[in-house]
């Protein structure tokens, strides 16, 4: 097998494995598996519904299909050496919330069904 099959295989489970713990998340809770995940309401129900050959299919793609939100330089910057250690992962939450927040509330300006 080559490099590069290696690594798209990987990328493989990595997809599945996501899909799966976001179908686990959702079915426990699915607001707390919204706010984890970064995901819409549309997405989860999406997700919720699909059968494990239609998660494998969705997983066996090139790409990772989950997004890594730590892409923020504040993010990034709490990973430094602070005074105040014990809060880095309080601010971390906030900012992760704060984004998140922002990013359901822009979708909502640009729902249709929003403005009735």
């Amino acid at each position: 097998m080559s490099s590069f099959d290696k690594h798209l295989q990987s990328i493989h489970d990595i997809n599945l494995s996501y899909l799966l713990l976001c179908q686990q998340l959702i079915a426990t809770d699915k607001f707390a598996a919204g706010f984890r995940l970064g995901l819409s309401e549309e997405t989860i129900e999406n997700l919720k519904g699909l059968s494990l050959l239609q998660l494998m299919k969705l997983a066996a793609t090139n790409q990772l299909i989950c997004r890594l939100r730590v892409d923020d330089t504040a993010i990034v910057n709490l990973t430094k050496n602070s005074r105040i250690e014990a809060l880095q992962q309080f601010h971390t939450g906030i900012l992760l919330s704060t984004d998140l927040i922002n990013a359901l509330n822009k979708q909502k300006s640009h729902d249709p069904r929003s403005h009735k």
